[in-house]
């Protein structure tokens, strides 16, 4: 029996194979590129949508945070000396101000970019990275915040925001009525926030870049 060659194919037969073959290979190749355009084009969204006002916002208040708290480690210190300084006759009118200047800057500083960070997160949860676990640390997040708006409302209230209240006691100088929970978990939740945000937003903008460049090497603008 005689073996079979190609060159037996009528030309037309072997023209049309490669054609087919042609077809099929940009056909691929096109599919890649548009894959990738349609990653770029979501990774896009994910930094200017959700981590990259994120990122900025938490930057802001952690800087902000860090100035407010004149030196101190942490609210709690603050308070502290607040409430040292009140309980001093000499110092009263001190630590009254030092109050008074924490609850201003929660008011007029902290709690706005809290609630935009809180309507970044919700406006923009299908841009998640990292699925659940992201998820519930956000949602941890948003609960501070909802705590943080009735000690805010409390306030308004109460006309205490701008120091019109004229008699202290104890328990305005605690954490839990100044700025919310003060639990290990949530002091720990302020920092992972910053820190999942700022690594997140980091690898996107690899990615971006990383992407930008496989497609400009496939011939994609």
């Amino acid at each position: 029996q005689e073996r079979f060659h190609w060159k037996d194919l009528p030309w037309q037969a072997i023209s049309i194979g490669v054609g087919i073959g042609t077809l099929l290979y940009k056909t691929r190749k096109s599919e890649e590129l548009e894959l990738r355009r349609n990653n770029l084009a979501y990774v896009n969204s994910q930094l200017s949508q959700l981590y990259g006002p994120l990122y900025g916002n938490r930057l802001a208040n952690h800087r902000s945070y860090k100035e407010a708290l004149q030196g101190h480690d942490n609210l709690v210190k603050f308070l502290r000396e607040a409430e040292r300084k009140w309980r001093d006759p000499e110092t009263t009118d001190e630590g009254v101000r030092l109050l008074t200047r924490w609850r201003k800057f929660l008011f007029y500083v902290m709690h706005p970019l809290d609630l935009k960070a809180e309507e970044i997160i919700r406006d923009n949860a299908h841009l998640f990275e990292h699925g659940v676990e992201e998820a519930d640390l956000f949602r941890k997040f948003v609960f501070h915040v909802n705590y943080e708006k009735m000690i805010v409302a409390n306030w308004q209230e109460k006309g205490e925001v701008l120091g019109s209240k004229e008699v202290f006691e104890e328990r305005d100088f605690s954490r839990e009525t100044n700025a919310g929970k003060s639990d290990l978990e949530t002091f720990d939740m302020f920092g992972q926030v910053v820190e999942h945000v700022k690594e997140t937003y980091e690898k996107l903008v690899e990615r971006k870049k990383s992407l930008m460049r496989e497609i400009e090497e496939r011939g994609g603008h």
